[in-house]
This record gives structure tokens, C-alpha cells and sequence, in this order.
């Protein structure tokens, strides 16, 4: 079986259907991964640069997957056939990228129920809040130890939109009980600390404020505050 990474591990956990598309696949291991263990039967791996997916290709070869994974060369879903795909996985790319793509017209076949699994390496929150905003329920969601300690966002289209305030965006669907919830929230603390500390020494005060009233928020989330 192929190694993964515990990021994309954790990905794979939240995969319910038997055809996957992952957008952005680098060395389409995680496919593969799927594919060799039966969880998927098929799977599109995709990539908008060549290089990526030549190596995919000889990891397809390798393994011995070449005619249950099909290889796309495209920008996001652009040219991605929408027929029977039951789950999308965008991993490894920032959170405001993968928003983006989610965002884009070639994307709405989407909101058909298609399970989404997202992992945002960044700005997890303003991910979350597009979700929201959206129409899009995260049902699930993991803190994952690995380089660092990430996100992974399970979610489908149920079109209720909801704005989130304090610190929602931020904190999602993860468990507070979870050892790794605190280690994750604590680096969030970290560059809204930062941030804070810039916008007071440019004289922002009142950004500022909103900024350590949020890591406030996140801290009585923390303590299971009311």
C-alpha cells in the first residue's frame, strides 16, 4: 500500500463515495492511495501544471492504477466532466485558493451534494466563512498533526447561508476536547497576536481592538464558555 502523509490520511477518512476528483494532485498519491485500498473504484486527479502531473503519471505506473485514474491537466474544475464524481478533495493549497476554486461558475455542479474534503495549508478561517456565506455545512472537521498542525474540512452544499461572527471562522467544526484543537488554535492565536501588534504600531487602535477581542472569543471557546 502507498504511504500517506497523516494530512492526507485524514483526508482519506472523510471520503464517502467510490469516485473521487482531487483538484490540485501533485503526486496523486492520495488517489492512489484510495484506488489500492477499494475505498474509490475510479478517481480524476488533476493539476494546472504538466510537471506535476508527469509525475503523477509514473506513480500511476507504478502502482499499477493507470486505467482507474484518469489525469487532467486544468485550472480547478474547468475541465473537469461532472458525472458521477461523489467527492472533491482540495488539499495543500491556501485557504483563500481553495476558495476560489470553489467559487469559480465550473464549480456549481457541486452544490448537487457532492461531499468536499478541504484542507487549507492558510486562512482556514476565511475558507470556512466563504463556505458559510455560501450556502455550504461543514459537518465535519479535524486538527492533523504533520509539518504543522493543519485543518481538514469536510463539507457539503445544503444552501442555508449563515454569516460567522467571533470566533467561528476560526474555530469551525473541530473538537475542543481535542489535544491537537489547542496546539492548532494556539499558532491562529499566534498571528492574530502578530497582526494586532502591527495594526498598533500603525496606529490602527481600533482594528486592533477587534483583532484581541477575537483571540478573546476563541479563548472562551476554549474553556467551553458560554
Amino acid at each position: 500500500m502507498i504511504p500517506l502523509s497523516p494530512r492526507l490520511l485524514c483526508c482519506a477518512s472523510m471520503i464517502t463515495g467510490d469516485f473521487v476528483c482531487d483538484i490540485g494532485t501533485d503526486h496523486a498519491f492520495l488517489p492512489v492511495y484510495l484506488v489500492m485500498s477499494g475505498k474509490c473504484t475510479e478517481a480524476i486527479a488533476t493539476d494546472i501544471r504538466e510537471g506535476p502531473l508527469e509525475t503523477a503519471k509514473n506513480t500511476l505506473r507504478k502502482h499499477g492504477v493507470s486505467g482507474s485514474i484518469r489525469l487532467i491537466l486544468t485550472d480547478g474544475f474547468r475541465k473537469v466532466p461532472d458525472k458521477n464524481i461523489t467527492d472533491v478533495v482540495i488539499a495543500g493549497m491556501g485557504g483563500e485558493s481553495i476558495r476560489d476554486i470553489l467559487a469559480d461558475d465550473a464549480a456549481k455542479w457541486i452544490r448537487r451534494g457532492t461531499n468536499l474534503v478541504l484542507q487549507p495549508m492558510t486562512k482556514a478561517e476565511v475558507l470556512r466563512s466563504w463556505l458559510a456565506e455560501n450556502g455550504f455545512t461543514i459537518t465535519k472537521e479535524a486538527a492533523v498533526k504533520d509539518t504543522h498542525v493543519y485543518s481538514v474540512i469536510q463539507a457539503h452544499y445544503t444552501g442555508e447561508s449563515r454569516i460567522l461572527a467571533g470566533a467561528e471562522p476560526f474555530v469551525g467544526k473541530l473538537r475542543r476536547s481535542d489535544r491537537l484543537t489547542r496546539i492548532y488554535l494556539a499558532g491562529v492565536q499566534d498571528r492574530l497576536h502578530t497582526k494586532a501588534h502591527g495594526l498598533d504600531e500603525a496606529g490602527h487602535t481600533e482594528e486592533s481592538a477587534a483583532v484581541r477581542e477575537t483571540i478573546r472569543q476563541i479563548n472562551e471557546w476554549m474553556e467551553g464558555a458560554k
